[in-house]
């Protein structure tokens, strides 16, 4: 796990892809948001829990890992009172209608498909975070 950037506010990426989460850890740093990022749902959980005390403003999880699949994250966060109402958004390239139709009993707040570009996740963090200026990067 590693954090990053200058910023107070902290997006907890949970990826189980080396490149994957490389991809998105930089293009979130890029957008000016510090990153806490975790191998696995399991990893992200005890990161959130060892930094009750940064600003977790959102989860990106992928959804099929190991330890803890990205299902089982989400249902830790809408247990937890602290991170309840905490924005989360799968990075996925699942489809199937039963995962979807969990995810959305678990109020998910949105999915970027893979693969990751920076369009679909600076699109998707303008929709989560509208007041936010994000920098315009070429790609």
């Amino acid at each position: 796990m590693a954090s990053s950037v200058k910023s107070d506010e902290f997006i907890v990426v949970a990826e189980d892809s080396a490149p994957n989460r490389t991809i998105l850890v930089l293009l979130l740093k890029k957008l000016g948001f510090g990153v806490l990022e975790c191998e696995d749902g399991s990893l992200a959980w005890q990161a959130m829990e060892k930094n009750r005390d940064k600003k977790v403003i959102a989860v990106i999880s992928d959804m099929m890992m190991p330890n803890m699949d990205g299902m089982e994250l989400l249902r830790r966060i809408r247990g937890d009172s602290h991170y309840a109402d905490l924005p989360f958004v799968f990075v996925t390239a699942v489809s199937e209608k039963d995962y979807i139709f969990e995810a959305k009993e678990l109020r998910v707040n949105g999915y970027i498909l893979k693969p990751v570009t920076y369009k679909r996740v600076a699109s998707k963090l303008a929709e989560m975070f509208p007041g936010k200026k994000l920098p315009r990067l070429a790609g």
